[in-house]
C-alpha cells in the first residue's frame, strides 16, 4: 500500500527494470557505471524506511553484478519541503537492516554484499546539507584525519532534482516515462505550474506515447497530475481536468476517455475521507495536519478500513498503527 501519490509514481516506474536501469547509469559515478552489468538488475521486494517517515520517504532495493560480484543499490526518494541533514545516518540504519535481512537469510554466510546508497531529492531549497556521513561527526578535520578507517565513513550518490533543469531532465540518457516522471516530481510542489509547464514536453510526452505500454503510462501520469491537485481545495477536479487536456494538446484525447469515471472514483474517495476525518475529531479531537495529509493521499480500500479501526480503537495511536 503506497501511501503518497509521489510514492505511488516513483515505485510504479522505477521497479521496472527498464526505467530503473535508466536512472542508476545516469546517476550512478561513472566508475561504478562503467563495472556494472545492467542486465543482471534485479528489483528486490523490500522496504526498510521507518513507518513514521513513509509520508516523505520511499525506497528501492536492487540487486546488480559488478565485475562478477554481488552489489546492492538503495535508491531512496526523499520528497520533503525541509532538507533531512540526518540523512546520511538514516541511510547507514537502512543499509544495517539489509545487511541483517541478508544475514538471516544466509545463516552460515560469512561476508556481506556491499551497498551503494542513492538518494533521489527534492526540497524547495535543494540539497545543503552534508552528504557523507562524518560530515555529522562533531570533530575537527584534524581529528577526524587522525580517526582515519577508525571511524564510519560513507557517501551516499545524491540526485538533486529541486537544482536540476528541465532541459537537463530531458536530455537524460534514460526511457521516456522515467524522464517525464522526474520531471512531474520536479514540478509537484507547484501543481499550477506542472500544468503550465506541461505544454513544453509535449515531445517528450509523444515519446512515450509511442512505447508499448504509453498509454497506459500516461494515464498514470495524468492521474497523478489530477492527484496533486486534488490536495489544494480551492480547485475543481473538472476545471483542473479541463486545463489539463489543452495543456496535453490533442494527442493525449483518447488518453483522458476513461479519466472521467475515475473523477467519479475520486470524488467519492473524496467523501468517504472527509466521514473518516470527522469521525477521528469526533472520537479524539484535534488531529495533526501531517494525519489529514495522509488520509487525502490514501486510496479508498486503506480509508474504509481506518474508518473500521475507528469504531473500536480506544486512542488515535491504535489506529495511526495501523496506517
Amino acid at each position: 500500500m503506497t501511501t503518497t501519490p509521489h510514492d505511488a509514481l516513483v515505485k510504479r516506474t522505477f521497479s521496472q527494470i527498464e526505467h530503473a536501469a535508466g536512472l542508476l547509469r545516469v546517476v550512478l559515478p561513472s566508475a561504478i557505471a562503467a563495472r556494472i552489468d545492467l542486465a543482471t538488475l534485479a528489483l528486490c521486494d523490500s522496504s526498510f524506511v521507518d513507518q513514521l517517515l513513509s509520508d516523505s520517504h520511499t525506497d528501492l532495493l536492487f540487486s546488480v553484478n559488478v565485475t562478477g560480484q554481488k552489489v546492492l543499490i538503495y535508491v531512496l526518494f526523499e520528497h520533503q519541503s525541509t532538507v533531512d541533514a540526518l540523512m546520511p545516518l538514516r541511510l547507514l540504519e537502512y543499509m544495517v537492516r539489509i545487511w541483517d535481512r541478508h544475514h538471516q537469510a544466509h545463516p552460515q554466510g560469512k561476508c556481506l554484499p556491499p551497498i551503494v546508497p542513492v538518494v533521489l531529492h527534492h526540497s524547495r531549497s535543494g540539497w545543503s546539507a552534508s552528504t557523507t556521513f562524518e560530515g555529522l561527526l562533531d570533530v575537527d578535520e584534524a581529528t577526524l584525519e587522525a580517526l582515519g578507517e577508525h571511524t564510519v565513513r560513507l557517501r551516499f550518490v545524491l540526485d538533486d532534482l529541486s537544482k536540476a533543469t528541465d532541459e537537463s531532465l530531458e536530455a537524460r540518457a534514460m526511457s521516456a516515462l522515467g524522464r517525464v516522471v522526474l520531471w512531474c516530481l520536479r514540478h509537484a510542489r507547484e501543481p499550477d505550474e506542472l500544468i503550465q509547464r506541461l505544454r513544453g514536453v509535449r515531445d517528450l510526452l509523444a515519446e512515450v506515447r509511442r512505447t508499448s505500454a504509453g498509454r497506459e503510462a500516461l494515464q498514470m501520469i495524468w492521474a497523478y497530475i489530477l492527484t496533486v491537485h486534488e490536495n489544494k481545495p480551492q480547485n475543481n477536479p473538472e476545471e483542473v481536468m479541463a486545463r489539463l487536456m489543452e495543456a496535453a494538446g490533442e494527442e493525449a484525447k483518447n488518453e483522458f476517455v476513461s479519466m472521467a469515471d475515475w473523477l467519479r472514483e475520486q470524488g467519492r474517495e473524496q467523501g468517504e475521507r472527509k466521514i473518516l476525518l470527522k469521525q477521528l475529531r469526533l472520537r479524539f479531537g484535534e488531529i495533526e495536519e501531517a494525519v489529514v495529509e495522509r488520509i487525502r493521499a490514501a486510496g479508498l480500500e486503506q480509508v474504509e478500513r481506518w474508518a473500521e479501526l475507528v469504531l473500536t480503537a480506544r486512542t488515535l495511536d491504535e489506529v495511526l498503527g495501523n496506517i
